[in-house]
């Protein structure tokens, strides 16, 4: 944003929507809720200068997770409805997904457990038929959550074990000290070659070359 704003009318717009977008998501997930909602506002209103409809999609799922963040369900789910409409439109099945799962959400605050339930197996369907993991996982805990206020020992049971397959098949943990990785409150770091391990394991490894595919690829003090 701040290389947008420098360069000024020699970038194109989409950058400056793009990085207002992302902006936004980050400013929601820290709680900046007021800053969140002016940065997508921005991006919209580029969004609809230049037509362009993925982007209209993604602000439109902000906007729901704002307001729903706010406690605002009855504004939240016509925009979730409004970003679905688009996601199905353009084939963004991904998009689907996430909107689904915060429609799911919406339903868990309000204590419609069974509707929440209906939205998560069709956001399920679709985030296996794409193979993301990361919404499986999502959902799975959402999942598990909501049976386990129901007191269903035996869903609950099937959500966890799934929940940790998942875990295992994306192999979210430490390639050295083989803890899963975002559980805990813990520091990673990337190396080059993109494996990620705990940044106190690298520390104490000692060594100048990844632990998981050995490259040399490390450079003096990277970590």
């Amino acid at each position: 944003a701040e290389l947008v704003n420098d360069y000024g009318k020699g970038w194109s717009l989409k950058y400056r929507a793009m990085s207002q977008y992302h902006m936004a998501v980050a400013y929601r997930l820290l709680g900046h809720l007021g800053s969140a909602m002016e940065c997508c506002e921005e991006s919209m209103k580029i969004a609809l200068q230049h037509g362009d409809r993925p982007l209209q999609a993604l602000c439109l799922l902000c906007f729901a997770d704002i307001h729903r963040s706010r406690g605002d369900l009855e504004t939240a789910f016509p925009r979730y409805d409004s970003a679905m409409s688009i996601m199905t439109e353009i084939g963004n099945r991904l998009g689907q997904v996430q909107a689904l799962l915060g429609v799911a959400k919406c339903w868990v605050a309000r204590k419609t457990l069974d509707k929440a339930l209906d939205v998560i197996e069709r956001a399920q369907d679709l985030a296996e038929e794409v193979g993301n993991k990361l919404s499986q996982l999502k959902l799975h805990c959402l999942s598990e959550s909501i049976y386990r206020s129901k007191g269903l020992q035996r869903e609950l049971r099937a959500h966890v074990v799934r929940f940790h397959e998942c875990v295992e098949e994306t192999e979210l943990y430490c390639g050295l000290c083989g803890e899963s990785i975002g559980e805990k409150n813990s520091r990673l770091q990337a190396l080059p070659c993109s494996h990620i391990f705990h940044l106190r394991c690298l520390q104490n490894n000692g060594t100048r070359s990844c632990p998981n595919c050995r490259r040399s690829s490390m450079k003096p003090g990277f970590v």
